[in-house]
């Protein structure tokens, strides 16, 4: 029970250093359950907290920082230090008393909350000790209900209802926080009792403060420090003086040393034997019903080899120590034996899962827990739980680089044991480095499993953009967040656990105790984040109904305004939204933000860079289209009119037109096609570079070649050249084809029919086709046009003007992967002979007989494109906010994202030059892209 004292407000100004002096005093009052003027105990402010022991740890929990700590060579994930730990509570509790921070916390311990890494520590002001959640909830409930997916239906309806029994009320994910309430801070229920007049109860809360936890609540869980240690005698001690006196000061602190590593070798191996006799034995042998070999095989791992090979090692040495009081050398012994400890790397993987599994055992056996329970009374045990002496292969493992560097220390600089030690040491912490690294992978994997399993019902897209399933894989962290939302203002924010992996940042999101995914799942190559250390009040607007919108927050229960101050830090996923998260600890905040920006730093070297070339001003006609002629000249369109730029420094108007929005050419023709205002115009490209049609009557007289066109299309197809001008609708695409006169295409003639240039009459009507649903682009091939529709792509035959499906329809793959969702963009002839489809959000490359011709790969865009391009081997997909550069022959994630604002590709011809512009600083800047270095050289399957 925790002990309260009575408190007041006055002399309060007292330092801390007489608070302490008083409180050794303590103990002479009289009668510790009547207030005294004058008290000690005054001296210490209220709490001015709720007392429920929930609400504090949800507070902590949201306010403690947790990261990776190493304590004796060990990693330890998600740890904090019990400095921090006493902090975070003393900044929640309101008060400037570390002791009363400390005894909350070991409260909030006693009911495991969280745990000494060690199992051998209740909760220390401490930097140097540190602590773990207790938060097994999620990936027990996961291993439940896979062990239940093996089952029967009798045998799992029967298991669900026992562990729907034993869970009672409490979700099935819910952490597995504290509950109760802290009478000693809870406030006094009389009405006639104030904090500036307190009631004369002698219990009344507000003349009582907790200072320290009492040792019958604590002593049934931590033992008693002095019997862990098992220090009877040093190595001074059992010797008489008649040795001791004759040595110098290093020599006696090196036997010291020695005498402690054999001790403690001792106590240790003794410690796996008694694990191995009290409760591997009884288990293999069915003391306990429902446990079994596999069972004790994962939970136990191989204690059982290493008990062996340190028994050996401790009776080596135990050896060496009887020849002679004095330990001359014992680097031999320990070089030999250390060799053998790469049964420890077994071990440590083993770890992580072998907790879940006890845990998981310990709540659905009621016999086991028992069992165990019974053994920690053991005398050999030292009442203290099987974690602890689960976790003692791996901590001791990591305490002989400890006592050999000290060993080492006093050691002369001549002694054969430093040459031979060493090299002990540097086998251990090798060995050091393994466990960690494959705990680490262990733990990673099972972080991924729990995560893909609370999951596994969201969108197959959301899904397949995580890559749960990759080896790779890389768990980072993840934590609770209030989601601020554009909501009435009346309405709540979204509680959500914001999950980090090392390639995507995932909001997740708790309802009818299932996990869903908000939005899209987030990859690091698409995401930005801003933040500010600024605190910031967040607070609902009121009552009001009205259709005006407010930006609110999530308000926790209010103490000091705690639960409506915070900070915010802001996440925007590039093309799809922005997302802001609110907390009440700036640590977090950092926390959050340090971490996604690491994980940004680790991306890979980018394989491109940008390169821009020409910045336009005049935003209110901004360049629409580009078109680049033989001899270099890049012919910019907007909504006046055509011009050239000169020396990438200015734009030199050619002629003057409405809304353009394509620019075509046929060089051989000297004809340059223009679509402006739905309408085709051709014109002269020698004419135009020269000035002529600026002239407003030239352009008058040009009679347009057809109208209501949606797009146009030049190209050569089945020895023709083409202009194609399509006029598209909802339900339909006609197609009008034109050829250019024949004569133009000698250059002797082109003076002497100038005219035709100047008239537009520079064509000949072909042919015209109709295809039934909306056309976006048209690609020429050998011997036909291929369409991409809204709904297909439709290959017409020029000559006969037939059309069919450009996909095999006898593919049962294509049956069921081009949906409705699915719409044609745009199509590539690649450099395997081969056809690139993008679709508006998936891509995959096909053969001439419209079969998949790499079904291995299958590109999913994750975005909403407005164009692509293609020069290989690479695939630029163009979004409003960036283009992402794919690999042709890796489908699993850009290469690299180049981040802008509304950009638009403006050119992508034959000779696959790329140009495209985004808004910066008030300007238009028009870019290219380039290729840093050369890609590998990839084996295609037809190689």
């Amino acid at each position: 029970m925790l002990k309260s004292e009575p408190v007041s407000k006055s002399n309060t100004e007292k330092t801390s250093k007489s608070i302490v002096e008083e409180s050794i005093k303590e103990d002479k009052f009289e009668d510790d359950f009547v207030y005294h003027s004058g008290d000690v105990r005054e001296k210490f402010p209220l709490v001015y907290h709720s007392a429920n022991m929930s609400e504090i740890a949800a507070n902590f929990r949201k306010r403690i920082k947790l990261v990776k700590h190493i304590k004796d060579s060990i990693e330890y994930m998600r740890s904090f230090s019990g400095y921090d730990a006493v902090t975070a509570l003393a900044d929640i509790l309101g008060t400037e008393d570390r002791k009363v921070a400390q005894t909350i916390g070991q409260a909030l311990e006693e009911q495991d909350m969280f745990h000494d890494v060690t199992y051998l520590h209740k909760l220390l002001d401490s930097h140097y000790h540190y602590y773990q959640f207790e938060d097994l909830a999620k990936p027990i409930a996961i291993l439940e209900r896979k062990e239940t997916e093996r089952l029967n239906p009798n045998d799992r309806k029967s298991l669900m209802r026992k562990l729907t029994e034993r869970r009672g009320t409490r979700k099935e994910f819910e952490e597995n926080d504290p509950y109760g309430v802290l009478v000693n801070i809870a406030r006094c229920y009389s009405p006639t009792c104030t904090d500036d007049s307190p009631c004369y109860s002698y219990s009344c809360p507000r003349r009582r403060i907790m200072e320290t936890i009492t040792a019958k609540e604590t002593a049934g869980r931590f033992a008693n420090m002095a019997m862990t240690i098992g220090l009877q005698t040093t190595w001074s001690t059992s010797l008489g003086k008649s040795y001791v006196s004759k040595m110098s000061r290093d020599a006696i602190k090196r036997q010291e040393i020695i005498y402690e590593f054999i001790r403690t070798e001792k106590e240790y191996v003794n410690d796996l034997q008694s694990v191995i006799k009290y409760m591997i034995g009884p288990l293999r042998h069915g003391k306990v019903p429902g446990i079994d070999n596999r069972f004790v095989d994962s939970v136990f791992g191989n204690i059982e080899e290493i008990s062996q090979v340190n028994g050996d090692f401790y009776e080596a040495l135990r050896r060496i120590q009887k020849r002679k009081p004095i330990l001359e050398s014992m680097g031999d012994v320990v070089k030999e034996h250390v060799a053998n400890f790469k049964c420890y790397i077994k071990y440590g993987e083993s770890q992580p899962s072998a907790k879940q599994i006890l845990q998981v055992q310990k709540n659905k056996n009621a016999q086991l827990s028992a069992f165990l329970k019974e053994c920690q009374n053991m005398p050999q045990f030292r009442r203290l739980p099987i974690e602890s002496f689960l976790a003692r292969p791996t901590t001791r493992l990591g305490r002989y680089p400890i006592l050999i560097r000290d060993i080492l220390k006093n050691t002369s600089k001549n002694h054969r044991d430093q040459i031979l030690l060493k090299e002990a040491n540097t086998t251990i912490e090798n060995i050091l480095k393994e466990v960690n690294q494959v705990a680490g992978k262990e733990a990673n994997r099972l972080k991924m499993d729990q995560w893909s399993e609370l999951l596994r019902f969201e969108k197959k897209n959301d899904i397949s953009a995580i890559h749960f399933d990759d080896p790779k894989r890389e768990y980072i962290r993840e934590g609770k967040l209030s989601l601020i939302v554009h909501n009435y203002a009346n309405e709540p924010s979204l509680e959500v656990t914001l999950l980090l992996l090392d390639n995507v940042t995932i909001i997740t999101y708790e309802k009818n105790d299932n996990y869903h995914i908000y939005a899209k799942p987030i990859p690091i190559s698409l995401l930005t984040i801003n933040h500010s250390e600024e605190k910031k009040s967040i607070k609902p607007h009121g009552e009001s109904h009205s259709n005006n919108k407010k930006l609110v927050v999530n308000n926790h229960t209010k103490i000091n305004d705690y639960g409506s101050m915070g900070y915010i830090f802001t996440l925007k996923h590039l093309g799809v939204g922005t997302y802001q998260f609110f907390t009440p600890i700036l640590s977090e905040q950092k926390a959050w933000v340090e971490a996604i920006q690491k994980q940004q730093e680790l991306l890979p070297k980018p394989i491109a860079k940008e390169i821009i070339f020409f910045s336009h001003t005049k935003l209110d006609s901004p360049v629409q289209t580009i078109h680049r002629l033989n001899n270099g000249a890049l012919l910019l369109a907007n909504d006046i009119g055509i011009y050239v730029l000169i020396n990438n420094y200015m734009m030199k108007p050619l002629l003057q037109l409405s809304k353009i929005t394509q620019v075509e050419s046929m060089e051989q023709f000297d004809l340059v096609f223009v679509l402006s205002n739905h309408e085709t115009y051709a014109f002269s490209i020698n004419l135009l570079l020269k000035g002529v049609y600026t002239n407003p009557r030239y352009i008058k007289h040009n009679k347009k070649i057809s109208s209501n066109v949606s797009f146009i299309a030049t190209g050569f197809c089945d020895e023709r050249f083409i202009l194609c001008c399509a006029k598209s609708s909802t339900s339909k695409t006609v197609v009008k084809m034109f050829e250019p006169k024949r004569l133009l295409l000698n250059p002797n003639y082109r003076k002497t029919y100038q005219k035709l240039y100047l008239t537009g009459d520079v064509v000949t009507s072909f042919k015209q086709f109709y295809i039934p649903s909306e056309g976006v682009t048209i690609r020429f091939l050998r011997r036909s046009l291929c369409v991409a529709c809204i709904k297909s792509f439709e290959v017409v035959n020029v000559k006969n003007l037939t059309t069919q499906s450009l996909l095999n329809p006898n593919d049962i793959v294509f049956k069921n992967l081009l949906k409705s969702e699915y719409s044609p963009m745009n199509m590539f002839k690649t450099q395997q002979n081969d056809f690139l489809l993008c679709y508006n959000k998936i891509g995959f490359f096909i053969d001439k007989n419209g079969n998949r011709s790499r079904p291995d790969i299958f590109f999913k865009w994750n975005t909403s494109p407005r164009a692509f391009a293609y020069r290989s081997p690479y695939i630029y997909v163009i979004n409003v906010e960036y283009m992402a550069i794919w690999n042709e022959f890796e489908a699993k994630e850009p290469k690299q994202i180049v981040p802008g604002n509304s950009m638009r590709l403006l050119l992508h011809d034959e000779n696959k030059n790329i140009i495209y512009s985004r808004i910066e600083d008030g300007k238009q800047r028009l870019a290219t892209i380039e290729i840093i270095k050369s890609p590998p050289v990839v084996q295609t399957q037809n190689q």
